[in-house]
């Protein structure tokens, strides 16, 4: 976690450098960036979001392309490792929370492995239709898929798991 923390204030200042750079060319520019800036649990959401979608890419890229695995199991594959880093980055990063007992533990990550099966099924279809059916580049459309799939995501996330 302090390397989590260590980066984030990396970060952080490094942001805060940029809008200040920002805010002196033009000082209204500079306080809507700050202000996008410091709403910190959609910035870190989508840190996360990223970072789970490089997950899901390489993962799929390595079912497909070294284990030679076909489009549909490697989409399943790499979406069962990026939602587990998902929960555990959300819950760390995001969200930030901390769930009192065991059975509350598990009601969260079911909620959020259960919001996620929908996006699959999404994800499932889109694969299917633009890469099984229309030949579109798997690779490519695995990539724009996914950015939906992030805004999907959050809304679920938001709303439905990891409630305050």
């Amino acid at each position: 976690m302090r390397i989590g923390n260590a980066l984030w204030k990396g970060i952080d200042a490094l942001a805060r450098f940029v809008i200040g750079l920002i805010a002196k060319l033009s000082p209204k520019l500079g306080e809507k960036c700050l202000e996008l800036w410091e709403n910190t649990e959609l910035v870190s959401y989508l840190f996360v979001g990223i970072a789970t979608t490089i997950v899901n890419y390489v993962v799929y890229w390595f079912a497909t392309r070294v284990l030679s695995m076909s489009v549909m199991p490697g989409t399943w594959t790499a979406w069962v490792l990026a939602v587990a880093f998902g929960y555990w980055a959300n819950k760390t990063f995001v969200f930030k929370t901390h769930c009192e007992n065991m059975g509350k533990l598990i009601k969260e990550a079911a909620s959020f492995f259960s919001m996620r099966l929908v996006s699959l099924g999404m994800e499932t279809v889109l694969m299917w239709l633009t890469v099984e059916k229309l030949h579109f580049n798997d690779l490519v459309m695995k990539l724009v898929i996914n950015l939906l799939v992030i805004i999907l995501n959050y809304a679920f996330s938001k709303l439905f798991i990891f409630k305050k």
